[in-house]
């Protein structure tokens, strides 16, 4: 609005300006020619001075200075016309169009200055003894016509500039409403925005330590957010974030946190993110109740007058000044609960630990070493031979990833691998695995002539990668090797009962002629008369249960049989992970499983030692053979 009146201010000044130099310079002229000098020269200078004027108007922009330099000359013209009386005596009748000129370039308290500062010069020239000054003689009825009429002209073009300058004020403060609202809070919602909550943050937090009292902050996310734009559009989406904060204040009004109308205790960072304030909590436990409220908005889904949607809230907790001594602080520590509360299953609320922050450093710690890794290649494969369980005869081997910059500092894969899925490389590392294993399997057939399975661990996240299949499919064909020697292994917790994403996957892959295992199984949650619904053809168990076959847990010992029943039941070949003894490999024996492998028949071996232990097996097992054949041929 500022812009605006400085524009018409302008744009007015330039008129006349423009007006007034070629009238002045035209009147000038006129004065001169009727030999009246002082006039003549008067009017010349001002109109000298307008040129100065437009100079500053359209060259530099200066208006203040141009308004200032105006003033000066619309205050002197007036006075020099009342003391010369102008061309044939009509000086007067100038004065008035003149002066409501000037008032209107002009602020309202600046014209009353003006104007009243001229009201008293020519009161002064016209009824006093200064009126020796002037050049004619007026009578004093003119004098006194002249000051009334002067005097009712200010009082009207300053009431009008008045109401001008009132109106613009409430323009100005409704304009810096708007942009007080726009800067402060959110547009969609109308929740206070970042910036805003950011402050009152602030002021909260100083009030709370001078007083040594609590503040708690719930960080909230609302999960499967995203579906509901991609899946019904961005309005909808749009509906149910104005929803979702006319729910909220529902949910935190029946607490005494909330201090006034405007909600300041709460806000929209951005997105699908939003945080509330609760000021002078008593305990932990306050916030986790308004928590344990705002999920119930989320009890059956999130409810909208055209459908329920799948949305739901993860919610993190901090609490001042037990988690954060700063606003920052506070809020990251509060977004960090909120993350963990998603990895630990969404529609919840956790609260801020120390364990979580070194989490984090742990997390980022990996990232690095991943980035590296990537980077420089550094990425190794190990190998891990998978025997038949009956005549111990190698029938496979089991390609292991390791990150040697990370295994430095003890990290694995099973530690490294989570994360590479959350930073989106995951993609990148399994198909080194593949093109790496193929690479080296192709070269262990072609000179060894291994005739065994290789086993290939790959991430559930390839299960809804569309390009996957063609992918495998390519590199099976560059490095000739069989498909059906070859084997991929997806954890159990990959699947989710009802995808069938990740079971169209399965059967691209299957129609390659490969063969697919289900790693770990039994520590999942893949119920067993789902398994037909999955074409896989190996059950692994996990570990785990092998290594508690003869502990006090006897129920892991009937687990482990019952996978084997159940593979024998569903024609699935069933391997058994982690054999560390003797005796549990005889009982795997026992039970009649099918492959196992384990530290107690060989442990993860570099490509060359695989290639060493492999020769040196095949040796012993033509040794045994031949030395049987002696013995029957002996009998």
């Amino acid at each position: 609005m500022l812009e605006v009146q400085c524009a018409t201010r302008l744009r007015l000044c330039k008129i006349q300006a423009l007006m007034g130099f070629f009238f002045l310079l035209l009147f000038s002229g006129i004065s001169y020619t009727n030999q009246s000098y002082l006039l003549a020269s008067i009017l010349f200078a001002c109109s000298l001075s307008g040129t100065v004027i437009i100079y500053l108007l359209y060259r530099t922009t200066h208006i203040e200075s141009a308004v200032h330099l105006l003033n000066i000359n619309l205050f002197v013209l007036p006075l020099a016309l009342l003391v010369t009386g102008g061309h044939e005596h009509t000086g007067m009748l100038w004065i008035y169009p003149l002066l409501a000129m000037n008032l209107f370039v002009n602020r309202f308290k600046t014209a009353v200055t003006l104007y009243g500062c001229f009201i008293i010069i020519s009161s002064l020239l016209l009824f006093t003894p200064l009126s020796a000054l002037l050049m004619v003689s007026y009578s004093f009825i003119e004098s006194v016509r002249f000051e009334v009429t002067l005097f009712v002209l200010c009082i009207i073009c300053l009431a009008v500039l008045h109401s001008k300058d009132r109106a613009d004020e409430m323009i100005i403060q409704l304009h810096d409403e708007d942009l007080r609202k726009l800067a402060y809070y959110d547009a969609l919602t109308g929740l206070p925005n970042r910036r805003n909550f950011r402050n009152n943050l602030t002021r909260l937090l100083k009030r709370a330590d001078k007083e040594q009292k609590r503040v708690g902050l719930l960080y909230i996310d609302l999960d499967n957010f995203k579906q509901v734009n991609d899946n019904y559009g961005h309005e909808v989406g749009d509906d149910l974030l104005c929803r979702f904060s006319e729910r909220l204040k529902e949910a935190v009004r029946p607490t005494d946190i909330v201090l006034n109308d405007k909600f300041d205790e709460l806000a929209r960072l951005g997105g699908d993110e939003f945080v509330v304030i609760l000021n002078d909590i008593n305990t932990p436990e306050c916030a986790a109740s308004v928590a344990e409220r705002v999920l119930g908005i989320f009890k059956n889904g999130f409810e909208t007058i055209e459908s329920t949607h799948s949305v739901f809230a993860s919610i993190g907790i901090a609490v001042f000044p037990e988690d954060a001594e700063t606003p920052d602080e506070l809020l990251h520590h509060a977004d960090l609960a909120m993350y963990e509360a998603k990895q630990n299953g969404r529609n919840r609320y956790d609260f801020y630990t120390k364990s979580i922050t070194q989490a984090l450093r742990e997390r980022r710690r990996i990232e690095e070493g991943l980035k590296v890794a990537l980077e420089l290649n550094l990425f190794s494969l190990l190998y891990m031979p998978l025997f038949k369980c009956s005549t111990l005869e190698i029938v496979g081997i089991e390609v292991l990833l390791r990150c040697p910059n990370l295994a430095v500092d003890a990290i694995g894969p099973d530690q490294f691998i989570p994360v590479a899925e959350k930073m989106g490389v995951i993609k990148e590392i399994d198909l080194w695995v593949i093109e790496n294993s193929l690479s080296c399997f192709s070269d262990l057939q072609l000179i060894q002539g291994f005739d065994g399975r290789l086993c290939i661990n790959i991430s559930g996240v390839e299960l809804h990668n569309e390009a996957f299949p063609g992918m495998v499919g390519a590199l099976l064909e560059k490095y000739q090797v069989s498909p059906s020697s070859v084997e991929l292994e997806i954890t159990e917790a990959a699947f989710v009962q009802g995808d069938a994403q990740s079971v169209a996957r399965l059967d691209q892959l299957k129609a390659l002629g490969i063969t697919l295992a289900l790693d770990d199984f039994g520590t999942g949650h893949t119920a067993f008369a789902q398994l037909n619904n999955y074409p896989v053809d190996c059950l692994k168990i996990d570990a785990s249960f092998v290594d508690d076959l003869f502990s006090e847990h006897a129920g892991r010992k009937k687990m482990v049989k019952i996978i084997n029943n159940l593979g024998n039941l569903y024609d699935l070949r069933v391997v058994a992970e982690g054999v560390k003894t003797k005796r549990q490999l005889e009982y795997l024996q026992d039970i009649g499983c099918d492959w196992v492998q384990g530290y107690f028949l060989s442990c993860p071996l570099k490509h060359a030692d695989l290639v060493d232990f492999i020769i040196k097996h095949k040796a012993e097992k033509n040794k045994t053979e031949s030395d049987l054949v002696i013995s029957k041929a002996a009998l």
